[in-house]
Order: C-alpha cells, then sequence, then structure tokens
C-alpha cells in the first residue's frame, strides 16, 4: 500500500466538490416526471447522494471504527448456520 498523505482532507475536499456540484446541478436538470428525462434526473441525483454520502463516511470515521472493533474482537462477523450432510458431501468431493 502506499501511503497518501491528508486523506481526510481530500476526502473533504471531495465531499465539498460534489455538494458544489449538486447545488449547481440539480436545479438545472429536468423535472421528475415518467420516461427518459425523469429517469435521468433521479440516477443523477441518486449518483450525487451517493459520492457525498461516501466521502461523508469517511470523514466521520466510522469504517475506521468498525475495523477497530472487528480488530479487538467486539463486532464479529456473521457465521453461517451448519447444513447438516454439507460436510460430508464436500469429503467426498475432495477424496
Amino acid at each position: 500500500m502506499r501511503y497518501v498523505p491528508a486523506p481526510r482532507r481530500r476526502a473533504l475536499v471531495y465531499a465539498a466538490a460534489a455538494l458544489a456540484l449538486a447545488v449547481y446541478g440539480i436545479p438545472r436538470i429536468p423535472a421528475l416526471a415518467p420516461g427518459v428525462a425523469g429517469t435521468f434526473s433521479m440516477v443523477w441525483i441518486l449518483f450525487a447522494a451517493l459520492a457525498i454520502a461516501s466521502n461523508l463516511y469517511f470523514l466521520v470515521g466510522a469504517d475506521r471504527e468498525r475495523g477497530h472493533q472487528l480488530a479487538e474482537g467486539e463486532l464479529r462477523p456473521a457465521q453461517r448456520p451448519a447444513v447438516p450432510g454439507r460436510e460430508r458431501g464436500l469429503r467426498r468431493r475432495a477424496l
């Protein structure tokens, strides 16, 4: 992995740029009406919201906190319940 200088500052700049793009673009896109134009508008708004939300999620540090919890063992990933007879079938295929 390479070193990225000031990742929080970069995420803040990206979030601000996405927010500025949304503020500038939303009044200029077509109305939300059935059809191709309305579909384009909805996809554009959802994409802008996703870009803003992902950068804010990184700024808050939620992914880092979850990583710490996983490392400490406080939060364990869900394990799938064992299916009876599945182990036997896997062993037979391996032989």
